[in-house]
C-alpha cells in the first residue's frame, strides 16, 4: 500500500470519483466532450492531487497541492450545479452528491490546516510502498 492510500481524504476522494462516474453516464450522449468529460476529469483531479501532494518534500507543498485539490472539488461541484439547471440530473441527486463534496472539502481544509504545524515540518513524505 502506498502512504496516500491510507489517508481518508484520498480514499474518500476516490469514493467520489466512483460517484461521479456513474452520475455522468446517466447523462446525455452529446455531452460526452463537455459536462460528462469536465466532471469525471475534475473529480480525478482531486483524487490525484492529494495522492501527488502526499509525494512532496515538504508539508507546504503538500499544502499547495490539496489547495489545488480543493478548487477541482470545487469545479466538480459547479458542474453538478449546471447538469441541474439544464435538468440532466435531478435536485436530489445534486444536493447529495455535494453534500458528499462538502464533507470531503471540511476534510482537506481540516487535514491542509495541520500541516506545516507539526514539530517536523520539513520532513520528507515517503511515498514507497509498505506491506
Amino acid at each position: 500500500m502506498y502512504s496516500f492510500e491510507k489517508l481518508e481524504i484520498w480514499q474518500l476522494s476516490l469514493n467520489l470519483v466512483e460517484k461521479i462516474y456513474q452520475l455522468s453516464g446517466t447523462l446525455p450522449e452529446d455531452e460526452r466532450f463537455g459536462l460528462i468529460s469536465q466532471l469525471r476529469r475534475a473529480s480525478v483531479s482531486v483524487t490525484l492531487n492529494i495522492a501527488e501532494g502526499r509525494g512532496s518534500d515538504s508539508d507546504p507543498e503538500f499544502r499547495r497541492f490539496l489547495g489545488i485539490a480543493l478548487k477541482s472539488l470545487i469545479e466538480v461541484i459547479a458542474c453538478l450545479k449546471i447538469c441541474e439547471r439544464l435538468q440532466f440530473l435531478d435536485q436530489t441527486t445534486v444536493l447529495g452528491t455535494c453534500e458528499f463534496c462538502d464533507k470531503i472539502e471540511a476534510k482537506i481544509r481540516k487535514f491542509r490546516s495541520t500541516l506545516g504545524t507539526r514539530r517536523n515540518a520539513k520532513k520528507a513524505w515517503s511515498v514507497r510502498r509498505r506491506a
